[in-house]
């Protein structure tokens, strides 16, 4: 019998990006055999945060766009305006799905925003 049991699969990535640029991010998710999932009619979400217990929000998941494909590849983008509202910093994210009433979290990290020079 397991003495332990982990039900938290979620990986750390770590993301920099820039202030005033626009976001953009691809990924790929595959099954533990090495097979791409099929990402059709998952719907996605990311909060920024200043801490994982902050209640006040960064950046909303409604402020990101998110496309699926049906080979694994997922899409994530925010426009240059979005990203200038955002001030330099190091905050935190997770990235969260819901399919068939199923919800994971996938990533989790660190989410660095360098300052911009060129206004």
């Amino acid at each position: 019998m397991a003495a332990q049991i982990n039900l938290d699969t979620a990986q750390r990535v770590d993301i920099t990006c820039r202030k005033g640029d626009t976001f953009s991010l691809e990924l790929t998710f595959k099954d533990s055999d090495g097979v791409e999932l099929d990402l059709t009619g998952y719907e996605w979400k990311i909060d920024v945060r200043e801490t994982d217990t902050s209640t006040s929000v960064i950046l909303e998941d409604d402020q990101f766009t998110y496309s699926g494909s049906p080979e694994g590849l997922l899409r994530i983008s925010a426009s240059a305006n979005t990203m200038e509202e955002v001030d330099g910093g190091i905050y935190v994210y997770d990235l969260q799905s819901t399919n068939a009433g199923a919800v994971k979290t996938w990533l989790y990290g660190i989410f660095k925003v360098n300052e911009d020079v060129t206004l």
